[in-house]
């Protein structure tokens, strides 16, 4: 897939192929449709929050669900969906206590590489 990567902060994007591997046993494979820069991505790319690169800016997305981890069981292929950055568990003492910004669950984290 096509995307714009910054590979540095306060550079301009590039625009390049991509690979997507397959999701993990917690993770979704979406074909974007659609796609916002918010604020917060403003600052990664102008380097006023701290973030790991390159990386692809864009965390406000909506488009359909492609494929999905073997343990993701609240969506499937073909449905319609939006992104958030916040991702949470569900199942930690935080999350089941309604405080989801704190939490823990290691399963929402991307794995190195």
């Amino acid at each position: 897939m096509k995307a714009a990567i910054l590979e540095q902060a306060g550079t301009p994007l590039v625009i390049d192929q991509l690979t997507v591997s397959k999701p993990g046993p917690h993770e979704v494979l979406i074909r974007t449709a659609a796609c916002g820069l918010c604020h917060s991505d403003l600052h990664f790319i102008d380097g006023a929050y701290p973030h790991p690169m390159p990386c692809v800016a864009g965390h406000e997305a909506a488009g359909i669900v492609e494929e999905v981890g073997s343990e993701v069981r609240t969506v499937k292929k073909g449905d319609a969906v939006v992104t958030c950055l916040s991702a949470f568990c569900g199942h930690c003492e935080f999350c089941v206590t309604g405080r989801m910004s704190l939490c823990l669950g290691g399963d929402t984290r991307r794995r190195p590489g």
